[in-house]
């Protein structure tokens, strides 16, 4: 089954005044139901805030009346919030669960003074950088939702880029949130984790969490939906990001620590291969022997061979990896003379790079063209063979992608709901066996 619980909007959320018992029982009798009981799972509440839960619970039955569940922030007081969770069974029974007092508590952070707790989050998790407009308060929930990732999964943070934006412009219905990150073998760039306005809009509606596991902000559970997209990718974009950096040096540029940023116009270059025909041209003439010559005639054919492999590759149509092995061996024995050395030792770099590209595809292309990580080609096949429900929220069921992020956000803030949903789900993600894929 689904998350078995939401939240929703309540139009008018203010307490009548007086609110007492009198005024609690008439709502319950009006609502038709058969019972209304108030928990209090946070400790020992007050008489006024019984009186409170028990109003709300008869104000807020399901119109028309259904099984359901709701996690809320609602007002116990006219000056206080609690966390409430509103339960409603198929015989017309109803409870109210007070799980905590006040929004959800985040992680308390190691700095309140905004540009101090920036820094401390960029060099803890190894960030490009926190950029955007913040509020005290936003960092700390992202505080608290990067606390929140596996240790172990931390390194697929380091080199994001987490930017603060209005709205994003998004027709896949990315509203609050989206991570992306450039899908080629050359990507200089580790992803780019972008949150907006409307992830944090919800904060003071409800939450999730709370009865078996700490209460959660939706915000913090959003963020972490976007980080179950980098734990995903992780593989995918370091191995891209390692070859951005070797083909750079590879032409004597400078060296790029890991997960430092490399220019994606000196990679366009570097991925090059840089020959001067007409200088090699120039050495073809009156060259002293057969064998000089021999060699020069395989210099050139190798040479048209590789533009060849260039043109077809921009046309959609890669070489497999042993080509290129191939053409650094024949080069090695066919090309003696030191008057082609510049020229061969291109060669080979080109060729290593172009290894690099064929290892990358092999490993993150589908015979089809399509992309995907083996850390998500394991996930769909462990979903596939288990008939593990895609249904665990409707935006999972947009694709196995998104199922991936959902079950991740989820794991980390109501595992239980997961485990409700899917036990083996639960137990997927207990024993990490999302981190095998990769």
């Amino acid at each position: 089954m689904p998350i078995d619980y939401t939240f929703e909007t309540f139009n008018d959320l203010r307490l009548p005044q007086p609110l007492n018992a009198d005024v609690a029982a008439s709502m319950v009798k009006h609502s038709d139901l058969t019972s209304a009981d108030v928990v209090f799972a946070a400790g020992g509440g007050t008489d006024a805030e019984r009186h409170a839960l028990t109003w709300l619970l008869a104000t807020y039955v399901p119109q028309p009346y259904k099984k359901a569940t709701n996690h809320q922030i609602l007002p116990l007081t006219a000056a206080s919030v609690g966390q409430v969770v509103l339960a409603y069974d198929a015989n017309r029974r109803a409870t109210a669960t007070l799980v905590g007092r006040g929004l959800p508590a985040g992680l308390e952070p190691p700095y309140r003074e905004p540009a101090q707790l920036t820094q401390w989050l960029k060099d803890t998790y190894a960030l490009a950088g926190i950029t955007g407009q913040w509020t005290g308060e936003q960092l700390i929930k992202l505080h608290t939702a990067l606390g929140l990732v596996p240790e172990a999964d931390r390194p697929a943070l380091r080199g994001v880029l987490i930017q603060r934006v209005a709205a994003l412009q998004s027709q896949d219905g990315h509203d609050k949130g989206k991570f992306s990150y450039e899908r080629g073998p050359w990507a200089g760039s580790l992803g780019t984790l972008k949150l907006a306005d409307a992830i944090f809009a919800e904060d003071g509606i409800g939450f999730f969490g709370g009865l078996t596991s700490r209460a959660c902000l939706p915000s913090v559970r959003g963020i972490l939906h976007e980080v179950g997209h980098a734990v995903e990718s992780a593989s995918c974009r370091n191995e891209a990001r390692n070859n951005a950096a070797w083909v750079v040096e590879s032409t004597g540029g400078r060296q790029y620590r890991a997960p430092e940023h490399v220019p994606d116009n000196l990679v366009t270059e570097a991925i090059q291969l840089d020959t001067d025909n007409e200088a090699l041209g120039e050495l073809g003439t009156g060259l002293p022997n057969a064998t000089a010559r021999a060699e020069f005639d395989t210099l050139c054919d190798t040479i048209e061979k590789i533009q060849s492999w260039i043109t077809s590759a921009e046309n959609g149509t890669f070489q497999q990896e042993g080509v290129f092995s191939e053409v650094k061996s024949h080069l090695a024995q066919a090309l003696t003379l030191n008057i082609w050395q510049t020229y061969r030792q291109e060669i080979v770099r080109w060729c290593d790079a172009q290894i690099r590209e064929a290892r990358w595809r092999t490993k993150f292309v589908t015979p089809r063209g399509n992309n995907i990580t083996p850390c998500l080609r394991d996930f769909v096949q462990f979903v596939h063979d288990g008939g593990v429900g895609t249904n665990l929220t409707p935006y999972a069921q947009t694709s196995y992608g998104e199922l991936f992020a959902e079950a991740y956000s989820f794991w980390l803030a109501d595992p239980d709901a997961v485990e409700r949903h899917d036990r083996r789900l639960r137990q997927y993600f207990d024993r990490a066996a999302y981190r095998v894929g990769d």
